[in-house]
């Protein structure tokens, strides 16, 4: 396992950073959209597949460029509170 690389732990965390967020979001009144909803589940899957791979030593390691990557999705996912909708809409303009 990778336990003693400070860049498999810092791309652990950021990705569990973003899992919690998209996981706790509440939309309070907003308009439901479905397709949000699942591109928000799929987002769930794709970050919590590495820190559960990580936590059952399946982990093999990360690379800075997918590092940095993660960073800016987590930044962007806290932007818009989690809101997958507002992100993408911010994406588009």
């Amino acid at each position: 396992m990778e336990i003693n690389n400070p860049l498999v732990i810092m791309n652990v965390v950021v990705c569990t950073l973003v899992v919690i967020r998209l996981s706790f979001f509440r939309k309070n009144g907003a308009t439901h959209r479905r397709w949000a909803s699942w591109l928000a589940y799929l987002l769930i899957l794709i970050y919590g597949h590495v820190p559960l791979r990580f936590l059952f030593d399946h982990y093999d390691g990360t690379r800075w460029a997918i590092f940095l990557l993660n960073i800016v999705i987590c930044i962007a996912v806290f932007a818009v509170r989690g809101n997958v909708a507002k992100l993408i809409s911010a994406l588009r303009h």
